[in-house]
């Protein structure tokens, strides 16, 4: 009896050094990846200069960069939302024909290199396009409207996939409670759905809005000019190196900061509803 006693005792301390060591492998290799992460910026410190930060940032082109940036994500974002979740509604419901593939073709933006992606974008928007020929009196390219289809394509996953995983999350049970009580397919979307899909509707919008804030590749693709703040941040960097695009920087990463604070607000609310109810 003492021996097999001893033997479960043994058995458990070599149990918990296993646990142990696990747990400081996780630990190390978890490390690793937030140091990679974190460092670029630490690294901001060292390009800081305060005596020419504020110059810097006060240039005409870095405010209109800036400003345009807002008002072209803005606008994708409202095209987004009003196009793509109907159809993130139409993944989470429907079951139809094609829909792996439909599902595969909203996913292509987010793993084509935004460059690819400019480039498949001239092919259909550029001047010497079917398009670009026939509306010849609109500028596609080189424009705001070069900008804004721009990110509208490279951010559209943001906003279909977010609006699809909130639709899914919708308990269905309540929909069809509301059918049974009379309400009309449009009513239910509308007074049901959509107020039990709103915090990941919201989540969604504000990362699609981010996302195409910080588009690039495919906007220098189709709309070198007028700058975006990313491209201005690519020039800047370009002609005086990053203590002169670290301005341009700090203005993106403080936005940055603020949607994940805004973000990490909703999804603690959204934590709470499910403890305690929906209000």
């Amino acid at each position: 009896m003492l021996l097999r006693t001893m033997r479960m005792v043994s058995g458990v301390k070599l149990m918990y050094i296993k646990n142990q060591r696990f747990n400081i492998i996780v630990l190390v290799l978890s490390g690793v990846v937030v140091s990679y992460i974190a460092l670029p910026f630490v690294s901001v410190i060292s390009f800081f200069q305060p005596s020419t930060f504020l110059e810097l940032l006060t240039r005409t082109q870095v405010g209109d960069a800036f400003i345009l940036s807002l008002i072209t994500s803005t606008i994708s974002t409202t095209i987004l939302f009003f196009f793509g979740v109907p159809l993130a509604y139409c993944l989470a419901r429907y079951s139809f024909r094609g829909k792996l593939l439909l599902e595969v073709l909203v996913i292509f933006p987010l793993v084509l290199p935004p460059l690819a992606s400019g480039a498949l974008l001239l092919g259909v928007f550029g001047p010497a396009s079917t398009l670009g020929k026939g509306l010849s009196t609109i500028e596609l390219t080189q424009s705001l409207i070069g900008i804004t289809i721009a990110q509208t394509y490279v951010a559209s996953p943001f906003m279909i996939l977010s609006s699809q995983a909130a639709f899914e999350s919708v308990d269905e049970s309540f929909e069809k409670i509301a059918r049974v009580l009379g309400k009309s397919k449009i009513e239910t979307f509308f007074q049901i759905t959509l107020p039990l899909a709103k915090r990941g509707l919201f989540i969604g919008i504000l990362l699609t809005w981010v996302r195409a804030i910080g588009e690039l590749g495919a906007t220098m693709m189709l709309a070198y000019n007028p700058h975006t703040i990313s491209i201005q941040i690519f020039e800047d960097n370009a002609i005086g190196g990053l203590q002169q695009a670290m301005p341009d920087i700090m203005l993106v990463i403080l936005l940055s900061v603020i949607a994940l604070i805004v973000v990490s607000t909703i999804k603690k609310g959204e934590s709470t509803s499910l403890k305690i109810g929906w209000s």
